[in-house]
């Protein structure tokens, strides 16, 4: 089997490898330099395989840049959804790998990030945030740093963002008892991530009111 053509493609910079005249797959320009390819190779089975490997890569590369195009994900989260897109997953992880190492995706960033806006525009609590960011695939470690420093650089306190939502959610609770008002105030605040003892303080000062 014979190169018979590079070919550039505006897509993502990448080169279609035509082989015996018809297009073969589409890979990066580090890999036509790794593999060597030239127009006029003859393609043993070992080069053939190395060729298919490196355009499933790009392939997924190139999907993995348009789902960043539409917003910031960590690298697990990326991976999951090239493989739920049908890419192998060892192509999923080396593309994303190469994203990673370009700097254009950063898992400690996206927690942050995560964390500052969903503590200020959703009132979510540390338990919350850690819980959803292991959803995405960060490790319980990473996010529960990743929301320390993120409620610290904001100077948002957790005991404070209770009683913010506390006071919110009791203007909805006006028509019921004390007892109702309480007993909902409290699995309201909990299911929102914060500490129990959190908890106990915003449902006494709200009510207090």
């Amino acid at each position: 089997m014979l190169v018979t053509a590079l070919e550039p493609e505006s897509r993502a910079g990448g080169v279609r490898v035509h082989v015996d005249g018809k297009p073969y797959g589409t890979v990066a320009p580090a890999d036509v330099a790794e593999l060597r390819l030239e127009v006029g190779d003859a393609l043993d089975d070992a080069r053939l395989a190395a060729l298919v490997r490196r355009a499933e890569v790009f392939a997924a590369y190139v999907v993995a840049l348009h789902v960043l195009r539409s917003r910031a994900l960590p690298a697990p989260e990326i991976a999951r959804r090239l493989v739920r897109k049908g890419h192998a997953r060892e192509a999923a992880e080396t593309a994303v790998g190469a994203l990673v190492a370009a700097g254009l995706i950063d898992d400690a960033e996206f927690a942050r990030h995560y964390a500052r806006t969903r503590a200020r525009r959703k009132g979510f609590g540390p338990g919350r945030l850690v819980r959803d960011l292991r959803r995405f695939g960060i490790a319980e470690r990473e996010a529960e740093a990743a929301v320390r420093e993120a409620l610290a650089s904001e100077g948002l306190a957790p005991g404070a963002l209770a009683r913010e939502a506390a006071a919110r959610k009791l203007k909805g609770l006006a028509g019921l008892d004390r007892t109702a008002r309480e007993r909902r105030l409290r699995a309201y605040l909990l299911r929102r991530g914060f500490a129990r003892a959190d908890v106990i303080e915003a449902v006494r000062e709200a009510l207090a009111k």
